[in-house]
Order: structure tokens, then C-alpha cells, then sequence
């Protein structure tokens, strides 16, 4: 069936209609008065020509627009169509299976400092720091007994510390049977005495590497302390099971 996609009118006397299956085109003239002026023909031919133009594009846009669909939606075909998504590729890694583990653990401390008045915004400073509130050490403190906290009291302008120590990292993953060297670095705080248990105890001044190495024979939880920083200046070992083949 030849099936009209368009009509337009573009005065009462011409209507322009537009069949899609044989592209063709029929143009209705009607005219009140058989005597046309020569101006009027032309911005009549004008109005033709534009009219042809438009008829052909809305043709076929509307045969583009049937094919698209026609390919997307036959029945029994997959359309090839990637869908839009917005989300993240992912890569596919290939482990490492090797048996030998090493690690680097630094020491370290985290410092809170504050001071008694309020923070003030310094234009000429070398570090922006957000600004912060008027803060007074704890009177009745709580944090446990040991060298791993430290509260430093108000100076002269009233400045303030409080200083935790830790390892980092403080937590390793290894499996059963892996051979796994430590490197402990100190890098903050001037002395320490740390024990990897089972494996050695040593001591550890800032500038200085020890190094230890071991065999994790069995699963469970190998800890690794600073004597002179507890009781939070701990780490740990994690040793998983061997699958089992």
C-alpha cells in the first residue's frame, strides 16, 4: 500500500502530498482566478521547489526510521546493539603465586595538635590548616597506662599534643608455608624494642632497618609489638590455611 507520510498546505490554493513507498510526490493546485500575475508564479514555483525539498527529507527520515526498527525488533533476531552503560570496566589480574613474601613496616606515630585558643586564618603561612576551636586537654584522662599515648602539656601560647603510636602497616596476610621477610624501618620515635613472636626480638633506633624471616608453617596469628610503645603500638600476622588440593 502506497502510504501518504505527508501533506502540507502552504496556501489555500497549493497542497503538497507526499507518498513514502514510491517516493512520490502530488501537487494540488487551486486556484480561484485563471489569470495569474507573473510574480505570483514565481514565488509559487518558489513555494513548490521548498515543498518538494521538505517532503523528501520527512520521506526519508521515516524510511531510515523503519528500516532501524525493522532491524531491532524481527522476531528470532538478537539486536547487535551495545547497551549504554556507564559502568566501570574491570581488568582481569593474574595473581602472583609465589611463596615469597616480603614486607616493609615503618614506625610511626599520628599526632593531634590543638592548642588552648581558637584557630586563626594566616594568610603568610606555609601550610593552609583548617581552623579549629579552643580545646583543653583532658583533666581526668582515659587513655591506658604505657608508652604507646602520649599527652603533651599547653606551652607558653598554648599549644597542645596528643601522640599515638603504631606500626604500618599493622596488619600482613600471608598462607600457610609462604617464607615471609620483614623489613622494620624506624622512621618515628627515637627507640624501640620490638619482638616478632617466635622469630627474635631487637632493637630499633630512627635511621635504622632490622630484618627478619621466617617460615609460616601453620595458620593462625603471628604478633609483632613494641615493648616500649604499648599497648597500641601492636601488629599482626594473619597466616591462612593451605587449600586444599
Amino acid at each position: 500500500m502506497n502510504r501518504r507520510i505527508s501533506s502540507v498546505e502552504f496556501r489555500p490554493e497549493i497542497r503538497i502530498v507526499a507518498y513514502m513507498k514510491t517516493k512520490t510526490y502530488r501537487i494540488i493546485m487551486k486556484t480561484n482566478s485563471r489569470k495569474e500575475t507573473k510574480k505570483q508564479t514565481a514565488i509559487i514555483a518558489v513555494t513548490i521547489m521548498a515543498a518538494l525539498s521538505a517532503a523528501m527529507i520527512i520521506g526519508i527520515n521515516g524510511q531510515n526510521l523503519q528500516n532501524a526498527n525493522a532491524q531491532t525488533y524481527q522476531p528470532g533476531i538478537m539486536s547487535t546493539a551495545s547497551p549504554v552503560t556507564n559502568a566501570t570496566a574491570f581488568k582481569t589480574v593474574n595473581p602472583s603465586q609465589s611463596t615469597d613474601k616480603e614486607f616493609w613496616i615503618n614506625t610511626v606515630h599520628l599526632d593531634g595538635t590543638t592548642n588552648l585558643h581558637a584557630g586563626v586564618k594566616c594568610d603568610t603561612c606555609p601550610q593552609n590548616t583548617p581552623l579549629h576551636p579552643p580545646e583543653q586537654p583532658p583533666v581526668n584522662s582515659t587513655i591506658p597506662q604505657g608508652g604507646g599515648f602520649r599527652i603533651t602539656e599547653p606551652n607558653k601560647v598554648g599549644a597542645w599534643d596528643f601522640r599515638s603510636f603504631t606500626f604500618g602497616p599493622d596488619q600482613i596476610v600471608v598462607n600457610q608455608g609462604d617464607k615471609v621477610t620483614l623489613h622494620f624501618i624506624g622512621v618515628q620515635g627515637a627507640h624501640h624494642v620490638i619482638s616478632v613472636e617466635g622469630v627474635d626480638t631487637f632493637e630499633l633506633v630512627r635511621g635504622q632497618i632490622h630484618t627478619v624471616s621466617f617460615v609460616a608453617n601453620n595458620p593462625g596469628t603471628i604478633t609483632y609489638i613494641c615493648h616500649v610503645h604499648l599497648p597500641n603500638m601492636v601488629g599482626q600476622i594473619l597466616v591462612l590455611p593451605k587449600a586444599v588440593a
